[in-house]
């Protein structure tokens, strides 16, 4: 595969130079998945696909135009080719147009084989667990991803990577109520799918109780699937493009201890155990870890070569051609084991998961989301019943900065509300808004 990885990205790269480009950055990639669905209990869908496709980064003097092949057959590739230089004399002129000095990479050969036999006993065994915690009946997906990605250039770019992705998610249902679990990993040995059965189902049994609760502030225990939505969120607003744009609550924050004391959190996608890493960005530098939040201080943004011109800083290795961005984040652990949260917590709530985070203003971090799967009131360490209808409404820095306590444990959390991988610990949150709807 990378053989013909890299030949299609010198081929695309010297039809660029003799078209006039001045340089270009090619990242050629393939993606080879496979699907196993469940629902009633049973695996219903097996399915398993290859794509091969490369994202251009092209110079033309001071202007740039990047394009995506994803139909690589030649017609395709010619047409598109010659748009992308009719479109180059409509683009406005840049200053920093011209792409870093890129370096050479070693090869790193992370991937692992998809294995469809091992990938249907997981699924066996998360369904098997869910069931003997209460569940009635148990569907979900399971999906395994290998990723190879080269970099060519003629800015002196030169690599290949390799990287595989395990994603559970479980969702057990009974009596009209609803759990959720999962598992991610980038080692399929590293999955615990009894656990995300085992979660899913014992969610299912304690919602068939559900008690009355009242709209207001409350402590707040976030699971980590919860907890990895609203980190990701925090996560995106380190890029010094959502700065630049309004688009960021962290903006002219940095060196401020704006979050709680005792918050930690990375971005390191040159560990090549954590899902989402790659040993380059997309142009050309080396990942790295970026510890963006110290014990509560917000220490870094995240740049391309572009941004850190305009700040006047260095590139993190999170290029994103327009945007950088994290590659995966991690939340440090704290001291409180899993058995002890809800005592620790003493009275509040507990929130599994969540779907629909919206930010009705995301320069100050204003945001809602509706709490799903799993909410419970929870009193002198005890879980007295569900709670319906809870949404919560509250501030994303406000959140951070009232972090009062912290899990020992962690999982990684990526599914379709969370999009760039997360190693999340429970945090309890002291006076959380809850909102609640009207027929709850």
């Amino acid at each position: 595969m990378k053989e013909s990885l890299y030949q299609l990205g010198e081929k695309l790269i010297n039809t660029l130079i003799n078209k006039g480009a001045s340089d270009v950055i090619a990242l050629p990639s393939n993606v080879e998945k496979s699907m196993i669905r469940f629902s009633n209990s049973k695996i219903t869908v097996v399915q398993s696909w290859s794509s091969t496709a490369i994202d251009l980064l092209t110079i033309f003097g001071r202007r740039r135009v990047i394009t995506r092949f994803e139909n690589l057959s030649e017609d395709a590739i010619s047409r598109g080719i010659e748009k992308a230089v009719s479109e180059a004399s409509l683009m406005p002129e840049q200053e920093d147009a011209e792409p870093p000095r890129g370096k050479r990479f070693a090869d790193r050969l992370e991937a692992e084989e998809i294995d469809l036999e091992r990938l249907r006993d997981i699924v066996s065994a998360s369904i098997i667990a869910s069931l003997k915690e209460g569940a009635e009946r148990v569907a979900g997906v399971m999906t395994a991803t290998t990723v190879r990605q080269c970099i060519l250039s003629t800015t002196g770019a030169e690599g290949y990577d390799e990287s595989s992705g395990y994603d559970l998610n479980v969702r057990a249902f009974g009596g009209g109520s609803y759990g959720q679990g999962m598992s991610c990993a980038s080692r399929i040995a590293s999955l615990e799918p009894e656990r995300a059965g085992a979660a899913a189902g014992s969610i299912v049994r304690l919602s068939r109780t559900t008690v009355p609760w009242s709209a207001g502030r409350h402590d707040v225990c976030l699971s980590p699937i919860i907890g990895a939505n609203l980190a990701e969120r925090l996560g995106n607003a380190f890029s010094a493009f959502s700065v630049e744009t309004g688009m960021s609550c962290l903006a002219n924050r940095l060196g401020d201890r704006a979050l709680s004391e005792g918050l930690n959190m990375i971005d390191d996608a040159s560990d090549p155990r954590n899902l989402g890493s790659r040993g380059f960005d997309d142009e050309g530098q080396p990942t790295r870890c970026n510890r963006l939040v110290e014990n509560g201080v917000i220490s870094t943004y995240l740049h391309n070569s572009s941004t850190a011109r305009r700040f006047k800083a260095s590139t993190t290795g999170n290029a994103g051609w327009i945007a950088p961005g994290p590659w995966n984040l991690s939340v440090g652990a704290g001291r409180i084991a899993e058995g002890d949260l809800l005592e620790e917590l003493g009275r509040g709530i507990m929130v599994i998961s969540n779907w629909y985070t919206r930010f009705q203003n995301y320069g100050t971090g204003d945001f809602s989301t509706i709490c799903r799967d799993g909410a419970f009131l929870v009193e002198k360490g005890e879980i007295k019943g569900a709670i319906k209808g809870a949404r919560i409404s509250d501030n994303l820095i406000r959140v951070f900065n009232s972090v009062r306590g912290t899990g020992a444990g962690r999982q990684w959390v990526h599914w379709w509300e969370v999009h760039t991988p997360v190693l999340m610990p429970s945090v309890i949150v002291s006076g959380v808004n809850l909102t609640k709807a009207q027929e709850a």
